[in-house]
């Protein structure tokens, strides 16, 4: 298993107690459920994969128990480290609905078959999310909404766009 073929789902924050609790940071901060049986580590160079012992919300903190991890010191060492998983082990969503990872890397064109760039970021400033598109050297932020997005194929690595006319000029960042 490759890092890159990974997907970030938090990090450690720090220890908690002597029998090797993590305290985490899950992202995205809406993810309560612990979906994952194993999640990936890297330390020193190399990735390891621990199977999930034990995943609890307490004091609206997220803590995590790793078989191989019994120490208050073997849980300080990986203070500060990268959780991942593997992006076959998140749960389906409903139709419609995807996963950032998912369309990081699509390839952006219109419905006239022009191609604008790859999604590169999605920020989410209120109920709507925007595509960020490096397209040309420059980036376009495009609403991620049915009427603009018309196709959205994350195994395709593919998202066809019907932008409103002034959208793309209006929207370079």
């Amino acid at each position: 298993m490759k890092k890159v073929e990974l997907v970030s789902i938090g990090r450690i924050i720090r220890s908690e107690g002597k029998d090797g609790t993590l305290k985490i940071r899950l992202y995205p901060t809406s993810l309560r459920e612990p979906f994952f049986k194993t999640i990936y580590i890297e330390s020193e160079g190399e990735l390891r994969g621990y199977e999930v012992e034990d995943f609890k919300i307490a004091r609206n903190s997220p803590f995590l128990r790793l078989k191989g991890i019994n120490s208050q010191k073997e849980a300080e060492a990986l203070r500060g480290r990268e959780l991942l998983a593997r992006p076959e082990d998140f749960p389906a969503l409903e139709k419609g609905l995807y996963y950032d990872f998912q369309l990081l890397g699509c390839l952006v064109e219109t419905v006239d078959g022009r191609e604008l760039g790859q999604v590169v970021e999605l920020i989410t400033p209120g109920e709507t999310s925007l595509l960020v598109v490096e397209a040309g050297g420059k980036k376009i932020e495009i609403p991620l909404v049915e009427a603009i997005c018309r196709q959205i194929d994350p195994a395709g690595r593919k998202i066809i766009i019907d932008p409103p006319e002034g959208l793309l000029e209006l929207n370079e960042v």
